[in-house]
């Protein structure tokens, strides 16, 4: 509680030299200024560097789509949905996947229906 009594000691001594007149008004309005013009060089910048970023997002994003998705390279899968066909004896189903596969080897003369 002591260091309440000491305030205006205190002060003289963390402002020593510290004058308030046109000099130092000038000096103020000179930073202010210039931190003004470094925070807009520091936002045209990052706005910069966020177009840079979305151009680059949108180019690869139109490049993935020029890709070929492997559709017809063997890896398709013939997918029957559930409860759309009778349930398959293990012969049958030995049929569905030879035709699945392309060997289309069905010995007793009938046809898969899809």
């Amino acid at each position: 509680m002591t260091d309440i009594d000491r305030i205006p000691e205190i002060t003289d001594h963390v402002l020593a030299g510290l004058k308030a007149d046109d000099a130092l008004k000038h000096r103020i309005f000179v930073c202010a200024a210039n931190r003004t013009q470094n925070n807009r060089a520091f936002s045209f910048k990052a706005a910069v560097a966020l177009v840079c970023v979305s151009l680059l997002l949108i180019i690869s994003c139109a490049l993935l789509t020029l890709v070929p998705s492997g559709k017809g390279s063997g890896t398709d899968l013939h997918v029957i949905p559930a409860g759309s066909h009778k349930l398959l004896s293990p012969v049958d189903m030995q049929q569905v996947i030879d035709y699945a596969s392309g060997t289309h080897s069905i010995q007793d003369g009938s046809d898969i229906v899809d």
